[in-house]
């Protein structure tokens, strides 16, 4: 009798000898057996490579909606509302078509700080414009109307609200009148992110140079409060039309670190405001914040303008000016 041959051999060679799967009842078995096992096995691979896969696109898809840029402008926008300034279309494509400092920089934008509002239907007016211009949907909140005389404006803020939630508007408590337009306060909140920053709008006084250099020195203790008001929010942006250029030394309660610590600085000193030949004359709009606690800070500039004779004749005498924040979370 000759010695049976090795099944393990036997079980391997069933696979490509088809007659002994079908002769033998016992390989028969056997090779169902393992065929079943095997398929189990390539089923358990699948399902794994597949939940694999699965949850690496689910993480890159994660990360990719996690973390944007809010794209921020502030603008004088030279009495608007008053008859012959209420391009509230052209204002809109300055803001969406020309955001950043060059021809080639990507459209869009997310919420814009405004200065010189002369009534609500202005704010109303650019939202609309905005709305229909971008595609998403755009609104607005504006302050009551400010001044010491019988010639008042308004701020305003004005948002997408897709991507932007308004958690606070408001305008400085200004016990003693220290200034002709008490600052607007605004919280914000980036939906994409969760990230929460709050801005000062402020329209420095022009008057004269004791009034302005007045009003810049009491700004520090406006910027000092609002930063005190929230200890879970550090993250303060000051902005607007402040009338001086950011190295004056008008400047030194904000920039003192005696007075404000970390050290407040400034972004933008570009020349702003435009004469009606088109030219840029003074470095009077800027962003002031701590670079420690805004560390969303990306990039910011001045608006990129084609023509700025027409610019000046229909729209503004300053150009605005533009700030990128990029977060993935709140970070305070």
């Amino acid at each position: 009798m000759s010695p049976r041959r090795p099944m393990l051999h036997r079980f391997f060679t069933c696979e490509v000898e088809e007659d002994l799967v079908t002769f033998s009842p016992e390989l028969s078995s056997l090779s169902a057996f393992a065929i079943d096992t095997e398929e189990r096995v390539g089923k358990m691979r699948r399902r794994f490579l597949f939940s694999s896969v699965a949850f690496v696109l689910l993480a890159i898809s994660a990360s990719s909606f996690a973390a944007a840029y809010l794209r921020v402008v502030s603008w004088n926008l030279r009495r608007e509302g008053y008859s012959g300034e209420t391009n509230y279309t052209g204002d809109a494509q300055q803001i969406w078509n020309q955001f950043g400092s060059s021809s080639t920089s990507p459209n869009g934008c997310d919420v814009v700080f405004c200065q010189e509002v002369m009534y609500e239907s202005a704010a109303q007016g650019i939202a609309s414009a905005l709305t229909s211009i971008s595609g998403v949907t755009w609104t607005y909140a504006v302050t009551p109307a400010l001044g010491r005389t019988t010639y008042k404006e308004m701020y305003a803020v004005i948002y997408r609200t897709d991507n932007v939630q308004l958690l606070l508007n408001t305008v400085w408590n200004d016990v003693g009148d220290k200034f002709e337009r008490e600052p607007q306060i605004v919280k914000l909140r980036d939906k994409r992110t969760n990230a929460d920053f709050t801005f000062i709008n402020w329209h420095t006084i022009w008057g004269t140079t004791t009034e302005r250099q007045a009003e810049i020195a009491e700004i520090a203790n406006v910027f000092k409060s609002v930063q005190n008001s929230d200890s879970s929010d550090q993250d303060v942006i000051l902005l607007g039309d402040h009338n001086c250029e950011a190295t004056s030394t008008w400047w030194a309660n904000l920039t003192n670190t005696s007075v404000i610590s970390p050290q407040v600085s400034y972004k933008v000193n570009d020349l702003t405001t435009i004469n009606s030949s088109g030219a840029y004359v003074s470095p009077y709009d800027h962003f002031w914040f701590q670079a420690s606690y805004v560390t969303e800070y990306s990039s910011s500039g001045r608006d990129y303008i084609a023509d700025t004779v027409n610019f000046y004749t229909n729209l503004s005498d300053h150009a605005p000016i533009w700030l990128r924040l990029y977060s993935s979370s709140d970070t305070d």
